[in-house]
């Protein structure tokens, strides 16, 4: 089962989420988000969790050495711009997933080669704006389609506690990635709202697992 609560800045409100049934943490490390936190931050939510919780850090486009630093402190990193195959074959492959923005049924193209050579892959709703956390969802259209691309996936954008059993339903994907529809603000989570995300999504991922 695979349950990340995306975009924490607050080690205190890691720790709660992670009691709450989250498999994995997400963290910002990327200047242009108004969710990034610094690398000594990230240490200081990492020290927090619970060892089975896996931190997660999200980049955009990064280079080889600030990716080195960063899995010196977290367990998986989050590719989540254009980075290439040939990049990532940088680094184990156990600690990488590749998000895809998605914004047309064409770029489901894209995913196939990083699928085949056993990627962990997230997809996430596509904005000229931002590269992730605009509480979009990827189009019903792109759905459809994007299980005859690839069996296993984590699902982004626009999940809520409101639409999360919806969506476990009809695109049944192997996990869920949640972040700015269960905010206050950027960064700062609404943890009744991230409690009751948690618990339904377990049971449904659960029914898909039974």
């Amino acid at each position: 089962m695979f349950i990340k609560i995306c975009g924490i800045t607050k080690p205190e409100q890691a720790y709660e989420i992670s009691k709450y049934g989250a498999t994995h943490i997400g963290v910002i490390f990327y200047e242009k988000s108004p969710r990034h936190i610094s690398l000594d931050q990230i240490k200081d939510i990492k020290n927090t969790l619970p060892k089975p919780t896996k931190l997660v850090a999200v980049t955009v486009n990064p280079d080889i050495s600030t990716v080195d630093k960063l899995l010196k402190t977290v367990d998986l990193v989050q590719f989540h711009g254009d980075e290439t195959i040939q990049f990532i074959k940088n680094f184990p492959k156990e600690k990488v997933i590749k998000a895809f923005r998605l914004g047309s049924q064409k770029e489901l193209s894209k995913i196939k080669k990083f699928s085949e050579e056993g990627y962990l892959i997230l997809v996430d709703s596509y904005s000229k704006e931002a590269y992730g956390g605009t509480g979009k969802q990827i189009k019903d259209s792109i759905l459809r389609h994007l299980k005859d691309t690839i069996q296993k996936f984590v699902l982004s954008g626009g999940l809520s506690e409101e639409n999360i059993e919806k969506m476990i339903t009809s695109v049944k994907p192997y996990g869920v990635d949640a972040s700015s529809k269960l905010e206050i603000s950027p960064g700062v989570k609404n943890l009744e709202k991230v409690k009751k995300f948690i618990k339904i999504a377990k049971y449904k991922l659960g029914d898909l697992d039974r």
